[in-house]
């Protein structure tokens, strides 16, 4: 299937890196001018000016909605190379290996499950390496020290996993109520215009297929609305079976939608065709009888510049022609 935008359930990432970019801007150019000023590490203070640059163009390239994705990852590599290159050049009581503990909250925020959790793995067993190897047995204890920090990281850590667990699971659930049909499974019409937008610049030739069931209210008039669910459904999979594609839709009601992609008209009619075949062929079972169905499928070939509406208009038209001509038919 074709690449969606999955609804978000939190900040989009595009939100946070702007203000993550605003923040460290601000942050390196405070530690800029005390380690230029009062520390006198002028060469951490000359890395924290050129991470403040950065961090500032990349607060102006979001503003101007001309940021990239290697910015969240270039300003996360210079934050996180700061705070560990200061943690292991100044002393522990100092407090620099404090802002590791911060690290994985922007990791999963930005980079999601499986990124966050490398690179929050990582950072601890670096910032544990330089607590242990930096403490001053004089002011700390570092096999306790060591204990404890640990223990607080992998705490904020564990809570930051479970919380992208969570999201992506509300997010995958967001996803399959805006973009399928809750009967059937299939996609549903809002679907269907994404993935248009989408197969459009990658394929010449589309085809619409506009399939309608016959006669589908005298099923719901005598055997009830049940086993016309059961007959919608089973209409849909017979669909997805005999066209071997995924782009199947439900639009409404019962009529449904396939979209083909680079076959000719010839093809295309054939593949229709087949689907007529398949569900004239199918016996629907229900509590009183067995049920034969079958459908009408109207076709339209998208044309160059055609907007959805127009391209569904005509394939609307088709099936309507198929339908006065006596139905269980297909009309190119």
């Amino acid at each position: 299937m074709h690449t969606r935008h999955y609804p978000h359930t939190s900040v989009p990432p595009e939100v946070l890196h702007k203000w993550l970019s605003a923040l460290l801007c601000a942050l390196h150019s405070i530690y800029f001018l005390l380690n230029m000023l009062l520390i006198q590490k002028l060469d951490l203070g000359f890395i924290q000016f050129c991470a403040a640059l950065f961090a500032g163009y990349c607060f102006y390239a979001s503003l101007k909605k001309q940021d990239r994705p290697w910015h969240r990852y270039a300003l996360m590599a210079i934050l996180t190379i700061n705070i560990l290159l200061s943690a292991s050049m100044m002393d522990l009581v100092a407090g620099s290996i404090f802002w590791s503990l911060a690290l994985p909250i922007w990791y999963y925020s930005l980079f999601g499950l499986k990124k966050g959790f490398y690179f929050s793995a990582v950072v601890m067993a670096v910032s544990a390496a330089i607590l242990f190897t930096r403490a001053d047995t004089n002011l700390f204890m570092p096999y306790r020290t060591l204990f404890n920090f640990t223990l607080v990281y992998i705490s904020i850590w564990l809570v930051c996993h479970i919380y992208e667990v969570q999201r992506q699971k509300i997010s995958s659930f967001l996803h399959s109520l805006a973009l399928q049909d809750a009967l059937t499974g299939v996609c549903n019409r809002h679907a269907l215009k994404t993935d248009l937008a989408l197969i459009q610049k990658q394929f010449t030739h589309i085809h619409m297929l506009l399939i309608d069931i016959d006669r589908f209210k005298n099923i719901n008039d005598k055997f009830g609305h049940d086993i016309g669910d059961t007959v919608l459904l089973a209409v849909a999979n017979i669909l997805s079976k005999t066209t071997e594609v995924k782009e199947v839709y439900r639009l409404g009601g019962e009529e449904f939608i396939v979209l083909l992609k680079d076959l000719d008209h010839q093809k295309a009619r054939e593949e229709a065709e087949k689907i007529r075949q398949a569900v004239e062929q199918e016996i629907f079972q229900s509590h009183k009888e067995d049920i034969k169905l079958t459908v009408s499928i109207g076709i339209s070939s998208l044309q160059p510049e055609q907007e959805f509406n127009d391209f569904l208009r005509a394939a609307d038209e088709k099936l309507y022609q198929a339908k006065r001509e006596g139905r269980n038919k297909v009309c190119f």
